[in-house]
């Protein structure tokens, strides 16, 4: 009995033996597992965007130029034999001042010998109307004479007697055809004379033409200032023969003066995003010579509809007010052109915009390319226009593969 017990606990304790070396190399076998790689996004430095008002402001220079130039010339050729009073380079004369005067005796003596020829023309007018006058009277007489006539005839073919012989019935009708050949003839004669009138009208006429022609070029003449202000440029001098081509004066108005300026790049677009792209809008006027300066104001007038090429900009003109101090013709000026209009806008960083049309918003740490518009360029950064950007977060650190839906790791500002 007892040896039957012994190998049963023998038995039992190699099946708990074996049991738990089983369990132990269970537990102690490898367990395969999927590799992981660990991937490190980009960092990019982020900043919050926040709305300002900006009011437009365009600063550039240009110069003070006259809204009336007139470069004098003289129509046709001829001598000078008169120079008016005071007329020296750089004078101020007024408006009906006498610059200089040609000599004007054949234009004389032309208008002369056509007065004459229309006195004789109106003569021979006067004779062709007491003709047509008389031939108009003897037409009246003819045919009273021709009415007798026709009725002493009508009266004697009447009678069916022989109290009238045939050859005085003959007469009769012979000096009926006479006055009617007659009348025919003076009737012809009218409608000539009355076509040698309209003749001596239309020469008259003709005359008249070419007289008013000679006073209108001895007027000429006479060179004067059609308006007033600075004269300069001057090539006269008395006895001096010139043509049509020679430039012989030029007369600036200084008393309707304009500041001419340009403007190109980024402030042509800050010009568009005033009302009406900046006209009648004011502008400040400065004129610094040495230590001084002069301050004025104009109101821009018109702007050039074509873009320089030299100065790859458009020409603005701005009519300076008459009643605020005067800056001389020519003088080098500087212009402030502010908006009264304040608008959206974000200051960005230079380095957060790319080719100067878009940048990078930063949404679940993901980049998104958003277009601007840029309104200036400040030394504090860039402006854009707002378009709904206040309030996201923009990449300010440039990668070299930075795009669309990229996937980085942000630290912010």
């Amino acid at each position: 009995m007892k040896p039957l017990f012994k190998n049963i606990i023998i038995s039992f304790l190699i099946i708990i033996l074996a049991f738990i070396v089983y369990y132990f190399f269970l537990n102690s076998r490898p367990v395969a597992t999927a590799k992981q790689e660990n991937i490190e996004l980009p960092i990019v430095n982020t900043l919050k965007l926040s709305s300002i008002k900006y009011l437009l402001n365009i600063k550039t220079y240009g110069e003070i130029v006259s809204d009336r130039i007139l470069n004098i010339k003289y129509r046709e050729n001829g001598k000078i034999i008169k120079i008016g009073k005071n007329i020296k380079n750089g004078e101020y004369i007024n408006k009906g001042d006498l610059i200089f005067k040609v000599d004007s005796f054949y234009i004389e003596n032309e208008i002369e010998e056509k007065i004459t020829s229309r006195k004789i023309l109106f003569y021979n007018l006067k004779k062709i109307n007491f003709q047509i006058s008389s031939n108009e009277l003897k037409q009246k007489e003819i045919i009273v004479q021709r009415d007798i006539i026709k009725n002493q005839l009508d009266r004697r073919t009447a009678v069916k007697s022989q109290a009238f012989s045939d050859n005085s019935i003959d007469e009769l009708r012979l000096s009926l055809s006479l006055k009617e050949q007659s009348l025919i003839d003076n009737i012809e004669l009218i409608n000539i004379l009355n076509i040698e009138l309209e003749t001596l009208n239309t020469e008259i006429d003709k005359i008249q033409i070419i007289i008013d022609k000679l006073n209108n070029d001895l007027e000429e003449t006479t060179v004067s200032a059609p308006f007033s202000g600075h004269i300069s440029s001057l090539n006269i001098e008395v006895g001096k023969e010139i043509t049509s081509n020679d430039n012989l004066a030029v007369l600036s108005d200084t008393d309707n003066l304009e500041a001419k300026f340009f403007i190109g790049g980024s402030d042509y677009f800050k010009l568009t995003q005033f009302k009406n792209n900046g006209l009648e809008e004011v502008v400040n006027i400065k004129w610094v010579i040495g230590n001084k300066s002069y301050k004025t104001k104009g109101k821009i007038s018109r702007i050039d509809g074509l873009i320089n090429k030299e100065i790859a900009g458009i020409n603005i003109y701005a009519k300076i007010d008459k009643s605020l101090p005067k800056i001389p013709l020519g003088a080098f000026i500087e212009i402030n052109l502010i908006s009264n209009t304040p608008s959206d806008a974000i200051i960005v960083p230079s380095s957060s915009i790319f080719k100067n049309k878009y940048i990078y918003l930063v949404r679940n740490q993901k980049l998104i390319k958003r277009e601007i518009i840029v309104i200036s360029e400040e030394r504090e950064g860039i402006i854009i226009k707002d378009n709904n950007l206040s309030g996201n977060y923009i990449a300010t650190t440039r990668l070299s593969n930075m795009k669309d839906n990229m996937q980085v790791e942000t630290l912010q500002k």
